[in-house]
């Protein structure tokens, strides 16, 4: 499976478990001159910008471990940039990563 419909199917089961938890999702993919942030979804007056790292097995480190200093930084600008140009009245903002391991679901059915 090529990389793109890996991360792809990683937000869409990220999207899943937000909206089960109560989130409701603005954006996908959102995209800036500063980068891109893969969710922007909302919860009552809290935004939250989600980064979705996918893999197949933890062998070269967990998801969380690929959002780097630089990757943090890209997606602190967006969600600036977002919020200076979309007039959000939000409480809260939030970062978060969803981190999706192929490997667990390797049974599963859909």
């Amino acid at each position: 499976m090529e990389n793109i419909k890996i991360g792809k199917a990683g937000e869409a089961l990220a999207e899943i478990m937000l909206n089960g938890k109560g989130y409701s999702i603005i954006e996908r993919n959102y995209s800036c001159r500063y980068g891109e942030v893969d969710i922007i979804a909302a919860k009552g007056k809290e935004l939250a910008f989600v980064e979705v790292k996918t893999r197949f097995s933890d062998k070269y480190g967990s998801g969380r471990e690929a959002v780097t200093f630089s990757k943090r930084m890209h997606i602190r600008n967006c969600a600036e940039y977002y919020l200076e140009t979309h007039m959000c009245s939000y409480d809260a903002v939030d970062f978060q990563v969803v981190e999706i391991n192929l490997e667990h679901l390797q049974n599963l059915e859909f």
